[in-house]
């Protein structure tokens, strides 16, 4: 795996040249970078237009990391892994004892899947788009680093020793990432005794030995022809007596190191009687069992990764080695390594997996922690892999900022996902469960930023909203679900996310063009919205008027005069009538008042005499006086009106009520008498 460079950008703007090559840049969402040209102004900066003003185009330059969870097999894998997440933590807040071992080996064969897919996928594109191709080798590369350095720590931190001795899981982790050598053997023991005349054959078993596979290799020297030999019944016998420490056997360190000093004592001095050098081969596989430097030496300056063959060295010369001995074994290894590689200058041989393998061993938790956040994987390893070694109790070794670097990861990796269309819902599991109350905070701002494209994506995210109760968050959403609707001319629709959102200023302004259209066209706009409003009304005034003058209509529509007039009476006595409504709400009256069967009597009839003095005559004094001073201006008010048109109106109801008020007269007295 390569380590993550710095990147660098060339950014060509003309403004900038001009400026002295200087840019600004800020944050727009989530990790995009706005960067434009910036002018440095100074106390004694003359205070006047630049050269360039209006001649050079003002350009934005947008900059954003690679996110590589956009591809379709690694959207997978984070969908996944995000499940694993979540159980992890429900396990612990209900106070249940995690089997961590499990939960790791959960991640690592989604990863395995992973990189199982990304292998097919790069083989079945190589031939067509080389591009694509190239993408799959280096995500495989950076996974397969992931499950590599996943695995060791699993064995570092998660497996349950009580000894801490670390050989035999070390040697399954080698065989699992090389395992070219058991490969190999399979294909041999396949052939049968023909396999020992294979040109792989000692290679394979001297592979095998130096793994610490020593029953396969028993397996693979029995197809020898020779394998009844003496020299092989010797090998045989050393191989199958070899002492072989185990924490479950009963014994202890001590103890098992005195078996083994026996078991070498008896090896050596059998190699040094030369009962084994009629076969070199057979001689050279027993000086590597029992730790021959200079024999190792010859291997390990072949080897191209410094620490291929560290376990299987150990198990041959310090097996009951801890897991708190082997920082300096392996500090060690590396300096003999490089020694026999002639590099004088360790830190340039080494890759960033290799650094980051020597700082698992050397148990520098702080160092390994930083290392892998240079991977490029948009931080999902460190991420998981940190919440793990905190929720075992690993990571507080650490100190007290183990919880703080828990939680800012946590944040950082959840807030990356909030930001991407496809992957919000998995990002918001990673706010949640961040102790730290920015994490909940975050995620209540980051809901009201996605992109909504349907109206049922606006309902989820509402009842999510409803479900954490995030106030704020769904009424900002209603409002831009309002706005959208508006500007999509989708009146009614407009109006019910503008009543959700329990916001006045946009219920009154929605409501305000349903009624001036009803007064430009004489028609009311999505009446099935307006009839079901109910007691949502009291809102906002506005809305209650819309409400109460779309019932007048109603009954007026319906022949049904009586209670019209009173609704239409009431109106007129409320104090919400917005002044561009009063012409329309007066004319109404004209109908009911020359009803030849009165509906309105002398007082209601005098009172609409007294709204037509106070509110409607100074609107046309008012737009009178506005005229004159300003003619070619036109005036809000009554706008929609001709100034004729309103004065015709004024005669229209001062004659109805004239009519009215006799009949009124004639008939109370009459019943009165």
């Amino acid at each position: 795996m390569q380590e993550q460079q710095a990147p660098a950008f060339g950014i060509v703007d003309p403004l900038s040249t001009s400026f002295g090559n200087t840019l600004a840049g800020k944050f727009v969402w989530g990790n995009k970078l706005a960067v434009y040209a910036f002018r440095p102004i100074t106390a004694t900066t003359r205070d006047e237009p630049t050269e360039d003003a209006g001649k050079k185009p003002v350009n934005i330059h947008f900059l954003q990391p690679e996110f590589i969870f956009d591809d379709p097999i690694l959207r997978s894998l984070i969908a996944e892994a995000s499940s694993t997440f979540v159980a992890l933590q429900k396990l612990n807040c209900k106070g249940y004892k995690a089997d961590y071992m499990k939960i790791s080996r959960t991640y690592r064969s989604i990863i395995r899947a992973c990189l199982e897919k990304l292998q097919e996928a790069a083989s079945s594109t190589e031939s067509e788009a080389m591009e694509k191709y190239e993408l799959y080798q280096q995500f495989i590369a950076i996974f397969y680093s992931v499950e590599c350095v996943w695995h060791l720590s699993e064995i570092l931190f998660l497996h349950p020793s009580t000894s801490h001795v670390v050989v035999p899981q070390l040697l399954e982790w080698v065989r699992f990432h090389f395992p070219s050598y058991e490969r190999m053997a399979t294909d041999l023991l396949l052939l049968g005794p023909d396999g020992s005349k294979s040109d792989d054959y000692w290679p394979c078993l001297k592979g095998l030995i130096m793994q610490g596979q020593v029953d396969v290799a028993r397996a693979l020297l029995q197809l020898q022809p020779q394998a009844g030999s003496a020299a092989y019944e010797i090998a045989e016998q050393i191989l199958k007596t070899m002492p072989t420490y185990n924490i479950l056997g009963g014994f202890s360190a001590q103890k098992f190191r005195s078996q083994w000093q026996y078991w070498l004592t008896d090896t050596e001095r059998k190699l040094a009687a030369n009962t084994l050098s009629a076969e070199p081969y057979l001689e050279e596989l027993i000086q590597l069992v029992t730790g021959d430097t200079e024999i190792w030496n010859t291997q390990i300056q072949n080897s191209q990764y410094w620490y291929e063959h560290l376990p299987g060295h150990l198990f041959y010369t310090n097996p009951a080695c801890t897991h708190f001995e082997l920082g300096a074994i392996a500090n060690a290894w590396l300096e003999r390594w490089a020694s026999l590689k002639s590099y004088d200058n360790i830190e340039h041989l080494l890759k960033h997996l290799d650094k980051v393998i020597l700082n698992l061993m050397e148990n520098n938790m702080h160092q390994v922690i930083h290392s892998i956040q240079l991977m490029a994987d948009n931080q999902w390893f460190v991420t998981h892999l940190t919440d793990l070694l905190y929720n075992c109790g690993q990571l507080q070794l650490m100190g007290a900022t183990s919880t703080k670097l828990r939680d800012s990861l946590l944040y950082e990796f959840g807030s990356n996902l909030m930001t991407r269309n496809s992957l919000w819902q998995l990002g918001m599991d990673y706010l949640e469960y961040c102790s730290e109350p920015e994490g909940m905070a975050t995620l209540e701002l980051l809901l009201t930023k996605i992109p909504i494209k349907t109206e049922k994506q606006a309902l989820k995210i509402l009842d999510i909203c409803s479900k954490k109760q995030f106030i704020n968050a769904e009424e900002e959403i209603c409002k831009v679900q309002a706005k959208k609707s508006f500007t999509e001319e989708r009146y009614g629709n407009a109006l019910e996310w503008a009543i959700r959102s329990k916001d006045t200023f946009y219920v009154t302004s929605i409501a305000d063009y349903l009624l001036k259209h009803y007064v430009q066209t004489g028609d009311i706009l999505c009446p099935d919205v307006i009839a079901n409003i109910g007691a949502r009304m009291f809102i906002a005034p506005r809305l209650v008027f819309l409400a109460k003058y779309f019932d007048f209509y109603q009954f007026y529509r319906k022949n049904d005069f009586l209670p019209a007039a009173e609704l239409l009476l009431n109106l007129l006595e409320s104090e919400i009538i917005p002044e561009y409504f009063w012409p329309s709400l007066l004319v109404d009256t004209i109908p009911l008042l020359e009803s030849k069967d009165p509906k309105i009597f002398f007082k209601e009839t005098c009172c609409i005499l007294q709204h037509l003095e106070s509110n409607l005559m100074p609107l046309i004094e008012k737009k009178k006086k506005h005229m004159e001073k300003h003619p070619n201006e036109p005036i809000n008010i009554l706008k929609h009106y001709r100034l004729d048109n309103v004065e015709q109106i004024i005669n229209l109801v001062r004659l109805a009520c004239a009519r009215n008020l006799s009949r009124a007269i004639i008939i109370e007295n009459t019943l009165i008498n």
